[in-house]
């Protein structure tokens, strides 16, 4: 079992966590003295179950945690862990399942300590027996502190034994044996205890018998009073139960009802709304009915006018026809006569010559054009006329429909004057709709206001957020190049005090030497110290031991090739002589120019060559330490010089750092503030929504009221309109002035007809003489052409008339015929139109009445709504109600609950099994929980009357009865303990014997051998002394060192007792090697031909065993002879870091110290 590793957090000075690996062969620890390299070690031992304070250099155990430095504060906590290898499974059972162990001892200020292996919590003596099985521990040999040797030199015989029960590997069976040792005296102790209490329990056994039957009384008081109890409160239990299921069904019953109602209420108010939007509908229906009963009766009026106008039609037609009988018979000869004069025209045409045809067509189209509007006239007077006899027998119609209809319409005109009053009325009833915009506006205006600072702030959140992010990164991109310069400062800051710490030298003269006073040349610092030497570090103090007090410069001159070192240096006057005699020459060229020196010169390279006049020569092999002391110095005042701009780099990153971080910290904290303004946002919009949404309604209730009142109100204002334009219209006056007029237009059109017709017979008369006399006035042909064609036209003209005057007569004859049968399809319409107008009627009866119904639907749904919405707030309150009083039981309920579990450490529906075992069944239903609580008081009474009892009486004279009995085993037992654990230690001691003294001469022989190879002869041996028992022997130590007479330790040099100490820790670890071996200091009283002979029997020692070593060192010669080495550092005061360090760097800083 080997130890890998070990990791210190906390732990005195180890402020950091750091992490020592522990690997095989040798490992060297060094620093300067006071950085906390011992700290390691006694991390190790505090590990491994050390448990005293003062052994590892503090005044109690919280001393080991770190108490704070300057920039650092103290820490609550330390913490070792040691990593274990167990892959060879040597550990004790208990912990050999693991191939690695790791084993954590930690420490809490105030709180003690606490040991962990593989996270499994354990006692700190199992980790020293782990250890003490292992050949190591706490306070194994091979745990060297300083000062360990000469504590080795100086102990007592007794005290060093224990380096022979290390080697024997029996520290652990001592503490068993001692364990076993204090086992025997605390069973004998024990036994003695045993007999004088035997006799204290047979005399309590005696009262306690007095006691037991009170108790008893008391007990069964007690547990009828305890069920009892557990019965009141299962009954309180039961009827807050019982409470609580009224109440949650109530509950539940009304919150069905508030649904239920709440539903009802929106059905109502939806049924008013369709109701009140249906007697829109509905209203405009009946107005039209109304005016197509009135359109109706209108027409009624008509058609029995026109059938008056039909008859007078059907007469007036009869006239016509007898007169076109006459015109066709006039028109009937004129054809004949036209016939005759054309056949008589053409009979003289033939006989004479052509006439001019164009001239006579011309004449006879200006007539026919003449002739032909006659005829239009004609027809339009006749047509005029006709139209004018319709209207006449229209209006006298309509006169007599509108004098049927007046009373009607008047009477229509008082109801819809009453309807608009009473709309009126309601609409002034109606609330200000101004108020209700500007409620609604207002509303509207929050719920605006508050959507935008709900934007706000969350635009104010997300810029937050955006600014938090921008200062995080700019704090991520400004802790690089801070860190960066902060660990140049650090590195330079370590440079430079371990530079003034390595020129520094406390113990040296008062007065300064020169070589702090010299400035060379860079490069020239091993010439400077090949040149002056040992004598560099002399003052210029006349009262030291040795200074430099000056002399006149020599004027003999240097060898060619050499330039005066003074050239090179800056330094004291009193060491000018000295430097104008020293030359600076190539290496090449040192050995000849020597020749040439005279008296007192010398020559020196740059590389560290020395040639001086005498023909001492020194080579730059051979160690300077002023070269060092030199180069130091100027690394020292180069760093110092460097340090200014990178303090001042890493002070400007460290302001740009801090502003980074305030300004991330400001963009948190503005972050958090308002994120913390959008809930109280969202509550605000959300309830100006809520207003908006009830204002809306509100408007929208009053408008829907408002329009349906505006609309029938309206509506009634256009039908009193059209009744009061139909009474106008109705007016007998004017019907009676119009019928006038149109009886003046008649007559006239009559007139008009007569006059059309005398103008046709006017120019056809025309025609016919023009035609006449172009015959006469033109040649004979021409005019017989012209008769011809007159006659011809006239016949044919009249053949026209004669068809025309056909075509009327059959025409009148038909109009006639249909005049004569319109009265009766007058009659028919009428009858069909007086059906309409009933029918009509009818409609805009039911018309009316459904409207009637809609409004007595509309104001029952509108009242059917308000009692709903009044249900459902009463139902609200209610389920309010009953919310409260469920939330009374359940508190009833719950506080029973706890009662019973408080009480009695059960359920409510358990304590009935309570009271069901002290009460009889019968007299537990007979029990109301006022009457247990009173029977209770009762039994209460009866059971203070008894005063104090022992409860345990009966219970306690058991177990004397049992110990009494028990004791006797125990007697018995004790005795056969006795008698095995002394055999036990016997055993023990008898191994520890033979194991101790097989230990002694291997160890003997082993230090025997050690001694002669360290000391190259001599001779020495252990003794036991002081006792025949070697378990309580001493260990003396005999050497002789060669050319010196045998004796003992304390009798030699501390050097010889140095190196014959560790001859015989060596000794043990080739007798049982223990799997670590640390060395603190050990080889400081050692001189370097000691260390040599220490460096190679360590050396000796990892060859031969498995022990890993760890020396802790200022000698460079052990340095140099370690596998690996590991720096103690303290750039913060009081604050240990570890870093690796570089061998030589390592050699060249103890040779400096």
């Amino acid at each position: 079992m080997q130890i890998t590793e070990l990791r210190i957090a906390g732990f005195k000075s180890f402020v950091d966590p750091q992490t020592v690996p522990v690997e095989p062969g040798l490992t060297g620890i060094v620093g300067p003295n006071g950085c906390g390299k011992s700290n390691l070690l006694e991390a190790l031992r505090w590990a491994m179950g050390a448990s005293s304070a003062k052994a590892m250099r503090g005044g109690e155990m919280d001393d080991l945690i770190f108490s704070g430095a300057q920039g650092r504060p103290a820490r609550e906590t330390a913490e070792v862990t040691l990593v274990l290898d167990n892959s060879k499974r040597t550990a004790p059972p208990e912990f050999n399942s693991s191939d690695t162990l790791e084993i954590v001892r930690k420490l809490r200020r105030g709180a003690g300590t606490s040991y962990k292996l593989n996270g499994r919590t354990v006692r700190g003596k199992d980790i020293q027996l782990l250890f003490a099985d292992a050949s190591t521990g706490a306070n194994s040999p091979a745990l060297v502190r300083q000062g360990q040797i000469s504590e080795l030199i100086g102990s007592k015989p007794q005290n060093r034994r224990r380096i022979l029960e290390e080697a024997a590997g029996i520290a652990g069976l001592n503490t068993r044996r001692h364990e076993a040792e204090l086992k025997l005296n605390g069973a004998e102790s024990n036994l003695e205890r045993l007999t004088e209490v035997s006799a204290e329990v047979e005399r309590q056994l005696a009262s306690l018998k007095r006691q037991a039957g009170k108790a008893r009384k008391y007990k069964r008081l007690s547990d009828e009073i305890h069920a009892l109890d557990a019965l009141v409160a299962h009954l309180r239990w039961s009827e807050a139960k019982l409470a609580c299921d009224i109440a949650r069904e109530k509950l539940e019953e009304s919150r069905r009802a508030v649904e239920d109602l709440t539903r009802r209420d929106a059905i109502c108010e939806r049924e008013r709304i369709e109701a009140s939007e249906g007697l829109g509908p509905l209203r405009e229906a009946e107005s039209v009915a109304s005016a197509k009963l009135g359109q109706a009766r209108i027409a009624l009026a008509r058609l029995e006018t026109e059938r008056k106008v039909a008859a007078d039609a059907h007469a007036r037609l009869e006239a016509e026809a007898a007169r076109l009988i006459e015109d066709l018979e006039r028109e009937q000869a004129a054809k004949a006569e036209a016939e005759a004069a054309t056949q008589n025209a053409r009979n003289e045409l033939s006989a004479l010559p052509v006439m001019d045809e164009a001239r006579n067509d011309e004449i006879e189209a200006e007539i026919r054009a003449r002739l032909e509007a006659a005829r239009s006239q004609l027809s339009a007077a006749e047509e005029a006329a006709d139209n004018a006899q319709a209207a006449l027998s229209e209006v006298r119609a309509r006169r007599k429909a509108s004098e049927e209809n007046v009373g009607a319409q008047t009477r229509r005109r008082d109801q819809i004057t009453s309807d608009i009053n009473r709309l009126t009325t309601e609409m002034a009833s109606l609330e200000d709709a101004v108020s209700l915009v500007r409620k609604l506006k207002d509303a509207k205006d929050a719920e605006a206001q508050s959507e935008q600072a709900l934007q706000d702030a969350e635009t104010a959140v997300e810029a937050a957020e955006a600014r938090l992010t921008e200062t995080r990164a700019a704090e991520a991109d400004a802790q690089p190049p801070r860190d960066a310069a902060d660990k140049d400062v650090r590195a330079l800051e370590a440079e430079i005090a371990g530079l003034q710490k390595l020129l520094r030298k406390p113990d040296g003269p008062s007065a300064p030497p020169v070589i702090d006073r010299i400035r060379t040349r860079d490069g020239y610092e091993k010439a400077v110290a090949a040149a002056l030497g040992d004598d560099i570090e002399a003052p210029t103090d006349r009262s030291a031991a040795m200074f430099w007090s000056g002399a006149a410069a020599a004027t003999q001159s240097l060898p060619d090739g050499a330039t005066a070192l003074s050239e090179f240096v800056e330094a004291p006057s009193e060491l000018a002589a000295r430097l104008s005699q020293c030359g600076v020459a190539a290496a090449e060229d040192g050995a000849r120019l020597m020749a040439e020196l005279k008296p007192g010169q010398r020559l020196v390279s740059r590389e560290g060559h020395l040639w001086r006049w005498d023909g001492f020569t020194r080579t730059p092999d051979a160690p300077v330490s002023a070269a060092a002391r030199l180069e130091q110095q100027a690394r020292l005042e180069a760093a110092q010089k460097e340090i200014g701009p990178l303090q001042a780099e890493l002070e400007n990153h460290t302001r740009t750092l801090t502003k980074a971080r305030d300004a991330r910290l400001a963009a948190e904290e503005a972050l958090r503030g308002l994120r913390q303004t959008i809930a109280p946002a969202q509550r605000s919009l959300s309830e100006a929504r809520t207003r908006v949404t009830e204002a809306s309604q509100a408007s929208e209730r009053a408008a829907m009221k408002r329009d349906t009142a505006g609309e029938a109100l309206a509506r009634a204002n256009a039908d009193l309109a059209v009744v009061k334009e139909a009474l106008s219209l109705m007016s007998p006056q004017s019907s009676a002035e119009e019928e006038s007029t149109l009886e003046e237009r008649l007559t006239e059109a009559r007139m008009g007809v007569t006059r059309a017709r005398d103008a046709e017979i006017e120019a056809r008369g025309q025609l016919t003489d023009i035609t006449r006399g172009r015959e006469q006035a033109a040649n004979r042909r021409a005019g017989l052409e012209r008769d011809v064609e007159t006659w011809t036209t006239r016949a044919i003209a009249a053949g026209e008339r004669v068809e025309r005057l056909v075509q009327r007569r059959a025409s009148a004859a038909s109009e006639a015929i249909a005049a004569k049968s319109r009265p009766e399809e007058l009659a028919i319409e009428i009858e069909a139109m007086a059906a309409d107008v009933e029918r009509l009627e009818a409609e805009r009866k039911r018309i009316a009445d459904q409207l009637s119904e809609k409004e007595t639907a509309a104001r029952e749904a509108e009242t059917a709504a308000r009692q709903a919405a009044v249900a459902a707030s009463e139902s609200r309150e209610t389920l309010a109600g009953w919310s409260v009083k469920l939330e009374t039981a359940e508190g009833r309920l719950e506080e029973s609950v706890e009662i019973a579990r408080n009480s009695f450490q059960r359920t409510p529906e358990g304590l009935l099994a309570i009271a069901e075992s002290g009460l009889d069944e019968a007299e537990m239903g007979e029990f109301t929980p006022r009457d247990a609580e009173r029977k209770v008081e009762d039994l209460r009474r009866e059971r203070d009357q008894l005063g104090g009892v022992n409860m345990n009486a009966e219970e306690e004279a058991e177990e004397l009865e049992t110990r009494l009995g028990s004791q006797v085993h125990e007697k018995e037992d004790l005795t056969a303990a006795i008698a095995k654990l002394r055999e036990g230690v016997d055993a023990l001691n008898a191994e520890g014997r033979e194991r101790l003294l097989a230990a002694f001469e291997t160890v003997n022989e082993h230090f025997k051998a050690l001694f002669t190879a360290l000391f190259r002869g001599g001779q020495a041996e252990l003794r036991l002394v002081d006792a025949e028992d070697p378990l309580n022997a001493g260990l003396e130590i005999f050497a002789q060192p060669p050319g010196k007479k045998l004796g003992t330790l304390n009798l030699m040099s501390g050097g010889e007792q140095a190196l014959t100490a560790a001859a015989l820790i060596f000794a043990v670890f080739l007798s049982r090697p223990a799997p670590i071996c640390v060395l603190d200091e050990v080889d400081a009283p050692l001189d370097d031909a000691n260390v040599d002979r220490f460096c190679n029997m360590l050396n000796e020692m990892r060859q031969r065993t498995d022990t890993r070593f760890v020396v802790i060192t200022h000698n460079p010669v052990t340095m140099s002879r370690m596998d690996r080495l590991f720096g103690v550092t303290m750039r913060e005061q009081g604050v240990s870091k570890l870093v690796s360090v570089d061998l030589e760097a390592a050699e060249q800083l103890v040779a400096a110290e």
